[in-house]
């Protein structure tokens, strides 16, 4: 079975006409009554009942309903119909601090530099991230872990400040690491590399009865807006909550570690839209961000 053919069946039905169907696929009439006929005789079945007007059998309102599916995917295809054989596909993959600070300038760079791009983000941790690029899920990723995995292309382009924060009347503005560990903390869950600096604090000695844990950035930062307890976040991606009010930064005895950001490649094989994706990452990621 032809697409070409459903692709005539769909049109006759949908004008009950077998000229106007040709005028819209700029082929002659009779090229869309054989077409009709050879998917009635391939499958069997009468498809149009050809009276006074077109009407469809009960069969052909079940090829209808698949015809449609069928031509659906097939537009949905990036390369359909391309002029010429060009990658038109990217899929990229972003932790949570990427997509809080420089996902969607990428994103519309890109879409401005490729018209024609059929661009597909995953915001994921970067442990899942990881393992949809060794599994051909992704092109590109930008995540804090390294596997030491030999199929995966790994390039350090910087690391974010990490900051304590509360909300305001939370904590006092300063606090050792004994004065931490009695608050509460909002942490992050056990793949994160920065949850050893988010778990210890809050399962110590004397620690506060409230423990919060997520992976998702976006939903610590409304956790700690809301007073939920003490949050590790990139300084950059709560610039805005900071300058508003809604968070203060708290300063803690002992420093927080900066969070790296490597990009990722599976190396068995190269794109040029995630190099280019690349090289615009690097413009992105911030001057005071980078090593």
């Amino acid at each position: 079975m032809q697409t070409h053919s459903l692709e005539t069946f769909f049109w006759v039905s949908r004008f009950s006409s077998f000229r106007r169907a040709a005028e819209r696929l700029n082929v002659s009439q009779p090229t869309v009554s054989a077409r009709i006929r050879g998917l009635e005789e391939e499958l069997g079945v009468t498809l149009l009942r050809r009276d006074r007007s077109l009407t469809l059998t009960e069969q052909g309102h079940e090829l209808l309903d698949y015809a449609h599916k069928v031509l659906r995917l097939t537009e949905d295809l990036s390369f359909h119909k391309a002029a010429l054989p060009v990658e038109t596909r990217l899929r990229i993959g972003a932790n949570g601090p990427v997509a809080a600070t420089w996902l969607m300038p990428l994103a519309t760079r890109l879409e401005d530099a490729q018209p024609s791009l059929r661009l597909e983000i995953e915001v994921n941790q970067s442990a899942t991230l990881l393992q949809h690029l060794a599994t051909d899920q992704l092109d590109l990723a930008f995540l804090s872990e390294d596997p030491q995995d030999p199929r995966l292309r790994l390039e350090p382009i910087g690391a974010y400040k990490m900051v304590w924060v509360a909300k305001p009347g939370l904590s006092p503005p300063r606090l050792s690491d004994a004065e931490l560990g009695i608050c509460p903390i909002i942490s992050y869950g056990w793949k994160s590399p920065i949850h050893d600096h988010t778990h210890a604090p809050a399962f110590g000695t004397a620690r506060h009865r409230r423990f919060l844990h997520t992976d998702s950035i976006f939903m610590m930062i409304r956790l700690a807006i809301e007073g939920a307890g003490l949050a590790l976040l990139p300084l950059a991606a709560i610039l805005r909550e900071v300058a508003e009010g809604q968070l203060v930064i708290v300063d803690v005895e002992t420093n927080a570690m900066d969070l790296p950001l490597l990009a990722a490649r599976p190396r068995s094989k190269r794109s040029a839209l995630a190099d280019q994706a690349l090289v615009l990452a690097k413009t992105l990621m911030p001057l005071n961000l980078k090593n």
